[in-house]
């Protein structure tokens, strides 16, 4: 099984972050630089991507999300970035636009540190780099694709709502996911639902 590790978004930052990828769509530049959007209603933030998963090892990474210890947590999600990260003069290719992290940032680390390790114990490969962002689309074939008026239209919009508030919402709630890839995107589906609690 193709899994991953997550924090589901509120519903209410699912709908914000549909509104902000309509801004991106009102562009009218979608076919041009090929820009895949993130279907909001699955919106997530990845705490660990553990790819295609045997059956037989899944119950061992329930058993270890179930010790996690890390206690409820708030965030906060503002402004519009992309990766990779470069000032507008010097972009070259965009690969990912994102909604970035404001609040929780710290803990969120945290609970990536202890699923990091718990899953390095069963034997997953540790993880070069984590970044707290949500993704709102990708640019399949980088901005190079399109022309230096679109790819310039992109990036002011970008600059518009670097600024933007996304919304708030408590994490008490980690998920492992089953990720089935479809020609119209992927469908996920809830394998284990690990509750945060308080810590008496």
């Amino acid at each position: 099984m193709r899994t991953f590790i997550a924090v589901d978004l509120s519903e209410g930052i699912r709908a914000k972050i549909k509104d902000i990828q309509q801004h991106f769509f009102d562009l009218g530049i979608v076919e041009n630089v090929k820009l895949k959007f993130v279907n909001p209603r699955q919106a997530h933030q990845t705490v660990k991507f553990l790819g295609d998963v045997p059956k037989d090892r899944v119950e061992g990474v329930k058993r270890a999300l179930e010790g996690i210890s890390q206690k409820p947590f708030d965030i906060v999600l503002k402004g519009v970035g992309f990766f990779p990260e470069a000032s507008p003069e010097k972009v070259r290719n965009i690969r990912v636009v994102w909604v970035g992290m404001e609040k929780g940032v710290e803990e969120l680390k945290a609970l990536q540190r202890e699923v990091e390790s718990k899953m390095h114990a069963l034997g997953f490969p540790l993880e070069k780099r984590f970044s707290s962002h949500v993704t709102l689309f990708r640019v399949k074939k980088g901005s190079r694709a399109g022309s230096s008026d679109e790819i310039g239209r992109l990036l002011k919009k970008i600059a518009e709502l670097r600024e933007v508030e996304v919304g708030e919402m408590r994490v008490d709630e980690l998920k492992l996911k089953h990720s089935t890839l479809t020609p119209k995107g992927p469908i996920y589906e809830d394998v284990y639902v690990k509750r945060l609690e308080e810590q008496e």
